[in-house]
C-alpha cells in the first residue's frame, strides 16, 4: 500500500474543499447582506455591516491559499518531502484551530444555529481528515 499516495489523493480533495468553502463565503456576501438588512435596524446597519462583511471577505480570501496550499504539498508528499508534509501539517491545525477559536471566542450559544453548527462541524472534519492522514505516513516522510 502507498500511504503517501493515499494521502497526496486527500490533500488534493482537502484543499478543493477548502476553496469551494471559499467560494461559497464569497458568493453568499449578497444574501447576508439581505438577511442582516431584515434583521438589524437600518440605523445599525452602518455599523454592523463592515466589520461583518470585512470578516466574511477575509475568511474567504485567506481560504484560497490554504486550499490551493494544501493541494500543492500533495506533490511533496508523492515525493516524501518534508517541506511538504510541514505546510500540510500547518494547514490541518490552522484548519482545526477554527472551531476551538470559534467555541472559545463564542460560546455554545452559536451552535444552536443550524448552518453555524453543520459548519463547525465540517470544518472540523476537514481538519481531522487533514491531520490524521498525514500523522499516519509521518515516519515514511521524517526520517
Amino acid at each position: 500500500m502507498d500511504r503517501p499516495k493515499i494521502v497526496a489523493k486527500l490533500l488534493v480533495l482537502q484543499g478543493g474543499l477548502l476553496v469551494a468553502v471559499a467560494a461559497i463565503h464569497l458568493s453568499s456576501i449578497p444574501q447576508l447582506h439581505q438577511f442582516l438588512a431584515t434583521e438589524v435596524s437600518a440605523a445599525n446597519m452602518p455599523t454592523v455591516w463592515p466589520p461583518f462583511v470585512l470578516s466574511f471577505v477575509i475568511m474567504g480570501i485567506l481560504l484560497i491559499p490554504l486550499g490551493l496550499g494544501t493541494i500543492y504539498c500533495a506533490r511533496g508528499i508523492l515525493q516524501r518531502a518534508r517541506w511538504a508534509w510541514a505546510i500540510a501539517m500547518i494547514n490541518a491545525l490552522t484548519v482545526l484551530s477554527l472551531p476551538v477559536a470559534l467555541f472559545l471566542i463564542m460560546g455554545r450559544v452559536y451552535f444552536h444555529s443550524v448552518p453555524f453548527l453543520v459548519a463547525s462541524i465540517v470544518i472540523t472534519a476537514v481538519g481531522l481528515s487533514m491531520a490524521w492522514p498525514l500523522l499516519w505516513i509521518r515516519r515514511e516522510i521524517i526520517r
